[in-house]
């Protein structure tokens, strides 16, 4: 009995003896670390017109249409006429890529008029160069034949002022 508990003395030892090696092994190679980094944040400059976007009210008149045809006196439309008007848009300032929305509001126009977007959204991808523009085509048929009913519409509008709201709206281009 005394060997057995001589041997178990000299296992627990033994033992006892691995587990502190074992232990202060590990712990020897045990590190740590701590970092910090900086990301810098990209910018986000939209003008129309050379104004931010965001404190801009851009205002367009017959002076800012490029005229194909047939414009009347002083830039005045009147049937017959087309011609276009050109929104600047410079993102230049941002480092992203950037989509432009055009939507038109809701305008009564005499008949025969049509105001269209010659594009409803534009991406202008990251670049140098990021300035587009946002064109408005404006045309008034002229009537083909003449007729009572077309000249007392045409008349009736005569001398008026038409607004147009055009509503513009930049986003940044998301990677699919």
């Amino acid at each position: 009995m005394q060997k057995n508990k001589k041997t178990l003395l000299g296992l627990l030892i033994i033992l006892l003896l691995v587990v502190v090696t074992i232990g202060t092994t590990y712990a020897m190679y045990r590190s740590t670390t701590t970092g910090e980094g900086t990301i810098k944040i990209a910018k986000w400059s939209i003008k129309v017109d050379g104004t931010n976007i965001d404190q801009a009210s851009y205002t367009f008149d017959a002076d800012d249409v490029t005229w194909s045809a047939n414009p009347g006196k002083n830039n005045t439309i009147a049937p017959g006429a087309t011609g276009y008007i050109d929104i600047p848009v410079d993102a230049t300032g941002s480092e992203v890529g950037v989509i432009i929305t055009a939507e038109l509001g809701s305008v009564t126009l005499p008949q025969g008029m049509t105001v269209t977007l010659a594009s409803g959204s534009q991406t202008i991808p990251y670049s140098a160069d990021m300035s587009t523009n946002v064109r408005l085509n404006i045309a008034w048929s002229g009537a083909t034949t003449d007729t009572t009913a077309k000249d007392t519409s045409d008349k009736s509008v005569q001398g008026t002022t038409i607004t147009i709201p055009v509503t513009l709206t930049a986003r940044q281009v998301l990677p699919e």
